[in-house]
């Protein structure tokens, strides 16, 4: 009977083990399944913040893409217009071309005329012209001589479109040596003191160039104070940093100063004295078309530079002009 028992007794113990086992083992297998869960949820975190920046990212790149577009249209926009623009001055250009040889022909032929009779009237009937008819003669003579003076301006204003000249090395010394010599005749009658600076040599166009000082320099002459002797300055220097409104590329540029200690120009009119037909005088106290300056403006753009000028009053002008070197 002993032995009996003890048999019944030994197995619900050895059941026991195996379930303890099983559950250790059913346990062991949850917090593995629930590694596997908290895993696959760092995944599905991580895939889920990919898919947000891969939103954000698709956002961005449809701004810019937006905003590329955006700039393209404007840009066709933009070359629209200047292809109209570029039709607009090319038959502007042609009608310049037409006037230039109006300017040139028709229009002077009569003008001489003009100034050959009143010189064969003067010459030959002056004698029977009273005080009078003296007067009016010499305003006809004078008012075709502006007008000469005009057309001429005009026609220089007019070919300034033309295609460049051969460009070449220049000496600025020897160009303005030049001017000075061609207006000897007036320097010497208003006894004029000029002082010219050592001026480098540069890169251009010799004819614009020669032309545009040649302007300024002759500007600076005409406006001075009466009964006073003019003093030009005439300086230059090599800078590097782009200071002005040209088209030309940033590099070296050659900075040109006329300095005269003439008259002066208002403040208020010194944003307009390069526009066409700008005068600030009476002609009976300073002769001029009001192109020069005008022309002088086209010349600098032309040759890539810039012009400007300071100016006070009963003190004299500056003038600068920037080339490229």
């Amino acid at each position: 009977m002993t032995k009996y028992c003890e048999r019944k007794t030994s197995a619900p113990v050895e059941e026991s083990t195996v379930m303890t086992i099983q559950l250790e083992e059913l346990e062991e297998v949850n917090r593995s399944l629930k590694q596997d869960i908290l895993q696959q949820q760092g995944i599905i975190d991580q895939l889920a913040q990919a898919v947000r920046e891969l939103e954000i990212r698709n956002l961005e790149i449809s701004a810019v893409r937006d905003h590329a577009l955006a700039e393209l249209e404007e840009r066709n926009r933009i070359e629209m217009t200047l292809r109209q623009k570029t039709e607009e001055l090319s038959r502007s250009n042609h009608g310049l071309e037409q006037f230039a040889s109006l300017a040139a022909h028709d229009l002077q032929e009569p003008l001489h005329s003009i100034q050959v009779f009143s010189d064969l009237l003067r010459v030959k009937q002056g004698a029977s012209l009273t005080e009078q008819g003296h007067g009016y003669l010499d305003r006809v003579i004078k008012a075709a001589g502006r007008m000469q003076q005009l057309i001429e301006g005009l026609l220089i204003y007019s070919r300034l479109d033309a295609p460049a000249l051969t460009e070449a090395s220049l000496s600025l010394q020897l160009i303005v040596q030049e001017i000075l010599s061609d207006l000897g005749a007036h320097i010497e009658e208003l006894q004029a003191d000029i002082h010219v600076g050592n001026l480098p040599v540069i890169h251009g166009n010799a004819l614009h160039i020669r032309q545009l000082l040649q302007n300024l320099i002759g500007n600076a002459l005409k406006f001075h104070k009466q009964g006073v002797v003019p003093v030009l300055h005439i300086t230059a220097m090599m800078i590097q940093d782009r200071r002005h409104a040209g088209s030309s590329k940033p590099g070296s540029l050659c900075k040109i100063d006329i300095q005269d200690e003439g008259i002066g120009i208002p403040a208020e009119y010194l944003d307009k004295v390069f526009g066409m037909f700008k005068r600030l005088h009476r002609k009976d106290e300073y002769e001029g078309t009001g192109i020069g300056l005008a022309v002088c403006q086209r010349l600098a753009d032309q040759c890539g530079g810039a012009i400007s000028v300071r100016s006070t009053v009963g003190e004299g002008s500056i003038f600068t002009v920037t080339l490229p070197a």
